[in-house]
């Protein structure tokens, strides 16, 4: 791997997902600095799968090019960024502006500084150190190693073509004759492009599609799950570093313990984590409990909503199983949370979250 491509896979998956994350955290009001950057990485990656279907569904459709995609996904991301410096450079003026209005206030004998000093225990850091390590070594052993799944020969020849012809399902990946989007089982790839998803990074990062797939893709992909989880373990146990840590550290041995059929959450994180149906079970699915646990806990519930539909659009992305699975996690849990606050319009807001998915069912199925 060269080193323009490595840094193009650390920008892609850390930097830019983590920097437009940051609009969601301060539209969250999210603070807390370790927080705060769990959520812009996790949300920030989120944005990037919705958005990626937005633009590849239609072009799809309309029998664009790979790199015509490519080039209009690039805007959005590119705009996502630039309006998030924006408004960061506006709350770091804003901030500044309160801490020199708290020093003249102190200097006058009007107000108090107070600081606060959080020291982390030790057990947090060692359970800490300890998690860290067990989670980059579950990301590096399956990308160092672990080239070897039968199942997704199809999904890599679709990735090859596209970066070869500069199209987007018109050759079949199996004879290379041409072919229309909606003929036979690519058809349910039209409204779940992962495949050309892989593409796209694969032509941008000057990367062979299998390559990505299998050596790279899943490093980073392992520890954007394990954010997530993390963030899971912060309400779990109330904004408790050390018992997150070892929450993280269980689930770790779990996963490293549960090959127990190719079908387990264990397999599709550690071994299968470069297929989409894969990121649904590992990322997508797990960050819709993680929403729908905010959007029943917190006030500002209002705030969490929009997060749903960003969710909804990205798991269509990723696969068929998402399409399908989204709408029923939405819908029973419209139910629940209606058994609880008797409140319609909430409930309703939830529901239409479940509308993109049902969109793209409907097309396939027609």
């Amino acid at each position: 791997m060269s080193c323009k491509s490595l840094l193009y896979m650390v920008g892609m998956f850390v930097f830019v997902p983590a920097w437009i994350g940051l609009l969601w955290t301060d539209f969250l009001k999210i603070r807390e600095r370790a927080s705060q950057l769990l959520h812009a990485w996790v949300l920030g990656f989120a944005t990037m799968l919705a958005t990626a279907q937005l633009v590849l569904v239609p072009f799809v459709m309309m029998q664009k090019t790979l790199t015509q995609a490519l080039l209009l996904w690039r805007i959005i991301l590119q705009f996502l960024a630039v309006l998030s410096f924006v408004i960061w450079l506006v709350r770091r003026a804003e901030a500044a502006e309160t801490v020199a209005d708290t020093a003249v206030r102190t200097a006058d004998g009007t107000g108090m500084r107070k600081k606060v000093h959080g020291k982390a225990g030790t057990w947090t850091i060692v359970f800490g150190i300890l998690a860290a390590v067990l989670i980059l070594l579950q990301a590096y052993i399956p990308a160092r190693y672990e080239h070897s799944d039968d199942d997704d020969s199809r999904f890599v020849a679709e990735e090859v073509s596209a970066v070869v012809h500069d199209t987007m399902y018109r050759e079949d990946p199996i004879t290379a004759d041409y072919m229309y989007w909606d003929t036979g089982e690519v058809r349910k790839d039209l409204t779940s492009p992962w495949a050309m998803f892989v593409a796209m990074h694969a032509k941008e990062g000057n990367m062979a599609p299998a390559a990505l797939s299998h050596a790279y893709l899943p490093f980073f992909l392992i520890l954007i799950c394990y954010a997530l989880y993390l963030l899971i373990g912060q309400v779990l146990f109330g904004g408790d570093w050390e018992k997150t840590f070892l929450f993280g550290i269980v689930l770790s041995v779990l996963h490293l313990a549960g090959y127990t059929s190719t079908h387990t959450l264990a397999s599709m994180l550690l071994l299968r984590i470069w297929q989409g149906k894969a990121v649904c079970a590992s990322f997508a699915l797990p960050l819709f409990f993680y929403l729908f646990y905010q959007i029943m806990k917190k006030e500002a519930w209002k705030r969490w909503i929009p997060l749903l539909y960003v969710a909804g659009v990205g798991t269509c992305m990723l696969s068929g199983i998402g399409i399908v699975t989204a709408p029923v996690l939405l819908a029973v849990y419209g139910v629940l949370d209606f058994c609880y606050y008797r409140n319609w319009r909430k409930t309703l807001a939830i529901w239409l979250a479940a509308v993109p998915c049902v969109i793209f069912l409907g097309y396939y199925l027609m």
